[in-house]
């Protein structure tokens, strides 16, 4: 999957610098990320956490562009009033967008999760990182010519297996760990 990435980001560069008329967009967003499923099945918590995210763009027409974002978010978990643990991801993923009038979009995308997992405790979890698929929607709402502010609600697919590794150093397999989120973020893009 990072070889997939790195070709994705090839392919974007050369696309563009074949292209006497490209135009480029970079944007920088931020908002909340909530869990679109319990990530334990025991009495825990799971907190909205906040999702920063970073994006560069190649539009090709008025009706499709494609590009590379990064994506870092993190959530904690608690019981009763204990903080349990907490974990972050990295996600990076090229993307394609098919846009519509008033400069709205949707958009699919494809790449990889960096998972961290860290309990409060003697014990460990140990949690793969993943296979990353996000889709949704958003919408540039350009206030001049080269500024638009962003709106962008999305899914983020994130599943990986579970090891829960003890104080005395033994693993053991515990189960698959689903982190999907749903993010809303809020921000501006940047098109030269």
């Amino acid at each position: 999957m990072k070889k997939i990435t790195l070709l994705a980001l090839a392919v974007f560069f050369c696309a563009a610098a074949a292209n006497a008329e490209s135009r480029f967009g970079v944007g920088l967003r931020a908002g909340p990320s909530v869990f679109s499923q319990e990530v334990f099945e025991a009495d825990v918590d799971q907190e909205v956490g906040p999702v920063v995210a970073g994006d560069l763009l190649y539009l090709v027409n008025n009706w499709f562009a494609f590009g590379l974002s990064a994506e870092w978010e993190t959530h904690s978990y608690q019981a009763g009033d204990l903080d349990v643990a907490d974990n972050w991801t990295v996600s990076v993923y090229p993307f394609a967008q098919f846009r519509g009038p008033y400069s709205s979009y949707v958009f699919l995308g494809a790449g990889y999760n960096f998972n961290s997992f860290d309990l409060d405790g003697p014990e460990e979890l140990e949690v793969d990182d993943s296979l990353a698929l996000k889709a949704g929607f958003g919408w540039d709402i350009f206030v001049s010519d080269n500024i638009a502010l962003n709106i962008e609600l999305g899914w983020k697919y994130n599943r990986g297996d579970m090891d829960l590794v003890a104080a005395d150093g033994t693993t053991t397999f515990v189960d698959d760990l689903n982190m999907s989120v749903i993010t809303a973020l809020f921000g501006v893009r940047y098109y030269f």
